[in-house]
């Protein structure tokens, strides 16, 4: 199915999200703020905290951040209390309702381990890339590597994690200029939004009704899990994508989110 502009669409959309709650599970860089080529260098603008402080004020939408990140590093950037954080592409999470950490195996746990102390390394030698530790997960940054650089760090890449990955151990996501290498397990993005939109679900009321918005190849999991049943967005160039929606950038997300906020539920 062809994947539609959200923005053009927006006055046939406007009287169906008006008479719901809602759920927004929200990605971060490239979503909430632009792509940098330094990851810490990422913040969150005062216009998208003040949209996004105005959506939670109206009292019939929850939101919930779930990024690459770390669950610390995503909520001190964000920092607004009453929002939901998932780090780790959801294997850690809390918020005002929730706490919860997936239980790694102690052979992916190893494994992780083991390829941080020998992909770190290969990847010091290789001008612009670096070997990003975030405990439950490991992400080689590649943004900054001349095109010369970049298959070397690919091999790299590879051979670290190639002896794991067979046994099944961890897996190697490629993701924007980047490698995600995460634990084997049967959780992603897509089974934290249906977890948490369970655990929001307040007995005697209508389950609120998802709104995904995201950039990278991670928050496919999550359009696939409610495509049938709520809004998925994606962000950027239109392309394949499991999301029925794009727009065209943050600036895009930031407009989306204002339009939102001006709707009332009957």
């Amino acid at each position: 199915m062809e994947v539609r502009h959200l923005l053009e669409y927006w006055e046939g959309l406007k009287m169906d999200l008006a008479c719901r709650s809602l759920y927004l599970f929200l990605d971060f860089d490239g979503t909430l703020s632009p792509i940098v080529r330094d990851p810490g260098q990422a913040v969150l603008s005062l216009r998208m905290r003040r949209r996004l402080k105005k959506l939670l004020r109206t009292g019939w939408c929850k939101i919930a951040v779930i990024s690459g990140r770390t669950l610390e590093d995503i909520r001190g950037r964000v920092g607004i209390a009453g929002i939901t954080y998932g780090g780790n592409h959801g294997l850690e999470v809390e918020g005002p309702e929730v706490k919860f950490r997936y239980p790694v195996p102690e052979k992916a746990g190893c494994a992780l381990e083991d390829v941080r102390r020998t992909l770190d390394k290969a990847l010091s030698a290789i001008p612009g890339a670096f070997l990003e530790d975030k405990g439950m997960t490991l992400t080689a940054h590649l943004r900054n590597v001349k095109r010369g650089g970049l298959l070397i760090a690919a091999h790299a890449v590879s051979e670290a994690t190639g002896p794991h990955r067979m046994r099944g151990e961890i897996v190697v996501c490629p993701g924007r200029e980047a490698f995600e290498i995460r634990p084997s397990v049967e959780w992603n993005k897509g089974k934290t939004v249906l977890w948490l939109l369970e655990k929001g679900t307040v007995a005697g009321r209508e389950r609120p009704w998802p709104l995904c918005v995201g950039d990278d190849r991670t928050d496919e999991d999550a359009f696939r899990a409610i495509r049938e049943r709520g809004l998925t967005v994606f962000v950027g160039p239109p392309r394949q994508t499991q999301a029925r929606y794009y727009l065209k950038n943050v600036g895009e997300v930031e407009a989306f989110f204002g339009k939102l906020g001006r709707i009332r539920k009957r």
